[in-house]
């Protein structure tokens, strides 16, 4: 049984046995390290609703009342950020293009993230598996690469600290260079969450290359002295 479901699960372009590499060459050059510009973040206001609401007010008072408080989260230091965070830590990102995939390298945790460009649709709904990262899939408009995102992790950051995505997060992501500056990449999100957000949420993002930096290795494990209480919430050693 499980062999005749390995057969029938199809053999989409990316692990083709033959592919074409030549299609690289007509893509925007991408190549060096991307890091974000820090300050350069604009888009609209989140329009949340129900507890999602409740929760970012009364977490934002209690910043406003200290400015030392830290707003939980639930992940502990070694728990990778996931989507969308993963794209705006500030820390820096490679892509590297493959024919039909794209795989995008954050410094921070060496997270690894897969956009298939294949032309693959997304998963349904009762396919998904909900992970850090979800399901990417992407193409091409012009030099503008848009992809489309699901089965994200229920309870992770959603744009800024205290407010976090339901599963039934979409995310949509135009990522292009900017046409008046080369060394400059764009990166517009737009966030639909029909339990969070009484529409859709904008946000856009920018980064600036620089070709003679490497992603350099980040074990957060290594020397990590923060314990982690019953939640999984770390808390700083003194």
């Amino acid at each position: 049984m499980a062999q005749q479901a390995r057969k029938a699960r199809p053999i989409y372009p990316a692990n083709a046995e033959k592919v074409s590499y030549a299609e690289l060459d007509k893509l925007p050059d991408w190549r060096g390290i991307w890091q974000p510009n820090i300050g350069r973040v604009g888009g609209d206001q989140p329009m949340l609703i129900g507890k999602y609401k409740k929760r970012y007010e009364e977490e934002r008072a209690k910043v406003a009342a200290n400015p030392q408080y830290e707003i939980p989260e639930k992940s502990n230091n070694c728990e990778p950020g996931g989507m969308p965070t993963m794209m705006t830590m500030p820390y820096s990102l490679e892509f590297l293009f493959a024919p039909g995939k794209i795989v995008v390298n954050q410094e921070a945790q060496m997270m690894v993230r897969h956009i298939f460009t294949d032309g693959r649709p997304l998963p349904t709904e009762d396919a998904i598996d909900p992970n850090y990262f979800g399901y990417s899939v992407g193409h091409w408009e012009g030099d503008t690469l848009v992809v489309d995102t699901v089965g994200t992790r229920a309870g992770q950051r959603l744009g800024e600290q205290g407010i976090t995505n339901s599963d039934k997060l979409r995310i949509n992501e135009r990522i292009y260079l900017d046409k008046d500056n080369k060394n400059m990449l764009h990166l517009d999100f737009t966030f639909t969450d029909p339990e969070v957000l009484s529409q859709p949420w904008h946000r856009t993002h920018t980064f600036r290359r620089d070709r003679t930096w490497e992603i350099l290795e980040y074990v957060c494990d290594e020397n990590d002295r923060h314990p982690v209480d019953a939640n999984g919430q770390t808390h700083a050693a003194f």
